[in-house]
């Protein structure tokens, strides 16, 4: 069990930072272990941060995120891999990309073989990043393909840039969204979240684009995830 929360902005703006604070304390309910982000700058670059122990132990380091675009974060439960081991902890790359995952990839060493990866940790959520950045079509589709492939059920929250993209999979595992007027907060857990909170759809990939001050929904309801 992990937990994962991200934010993607509607009109430019940066996230809430006490807000996101706040769903990250939360969200470390689903794993104490490590803690990490990536974000989108205000300057077009991606960053990343990750480090072990609790939210709570360097929680003001979300302030780096103050003017991002986007951010996405996890709090880990450690099951491949260990923590002390930086390399571990998420966010993985995905391409030219990064993720964050919660859920177990029980079949993990099969797909090392079957697609012949390189792997570089011990952590399992690792092989997705590199299905991703394997498979080709749409984001949303590559998305659905890697949750189809792996066994066990999944959620992700995934950032690209030029432009702004941020992949969102569920399949089966919790996640929930809630809408601000600067932007879109994502959680494993409701609480925090702003606005009318629901959950994001079961079975399904999507990519929300920030592009031209826009914010939009690529495609009609995403690529839906069907082994």
């Amino acid at each position: 069990m992990c937990g994962i929360f991200g934010f993607i902005t509607r009109h430019g703006e940066g996230p809430d930072m006490d807000r996101l604070k706040a769903i990250a304390v939360v969200t470390q309910q689903r794993g104490p272990h490590a803690f990490g982000l990536a974000w989108l700058t205000r300057d077009n670059r991606l960053a990343t941060f990750k480090r072990p122990g609790a939210v709570t132990d360097c929680v003001n380091n979300l302030d780096r995120c103050r003017d991002a675009l986007a951010v996405i974060g996890h709090c880990r439960f450690a099951t491949h891999g260990r923590p002390q081991d930086n390399r571990n902890n998420h966010p993985h790359r995905a391409g030219r990309g990064w993720l964050v995952h919660n859920g177990v990839v029980f079949n993990h060493r099969e797909l090392v073989r079957r697609y012949g990866l390189t792997t570089h940790t011990e952590c399992d959520s690792e092989v997705l990043g590199l299905l991703i950045a394997r498979f080709g079509g749409s984001l949303s589709r590559r998305g659905a393909l890697t949750a189809r492939a792996a066994t066990g059920q999944q959620a992700l929250l995934g950032i690209w840039r030029n432009p702004l993209r941020l992949l969102v999979v569920r399949d089966g595992k919790p996640l929930h969204v809630g809408e601000a007027r600067h932007g879109c907060y994502f959680g494993s857990l409701p609480a925090g979240l702003p606005g009318h909170v629901r959950p994001v759809g079961d079975d399904h990939a999507s990519v929300l684009r920030f592009e031209r001050g826009r914010l939009r929904i690529d495609g009609q309801g995403g690529a839906p995830v069907q082994r």
